[in-house]
């Protein structure tokens, strides 16, 4: 088996059901931010189960869930 390098584009946007405490439906993006760290923290473990031979990352933003992957099952 050959090893490859894959590189994927730097802007990724994905859909991650998490339950955060105080943080519902009705939640400003502002106070999602406050939980920066356990978000990031099950993002780096989730992304550490995908891809064991190890990943780079440049950026970590997040924010509240636009709904842009249903738009995406219309089609």
């Amino acid at each position: 088996m050959a090893k490859v390098r894959i590189q994927l584009v730097p802007e990724i946007e994905f859909k991650m059901d998490l339950d955060v405490s105080e943080v519902d439906a009705d939640t400003r993006d502002y106070d999602v931010q406050q939980h920066k760290t356990e978000i990031y923290a099950e993002f780096e473990r989730r992304l550490k189960a995908a891809f064991p031979e190890g990943y780079r990352m440049h950026t970590f933003e997040f924010g509240l869930d636009t709904g842009w992957h249903e738009e995406l099952a219309k089609s």
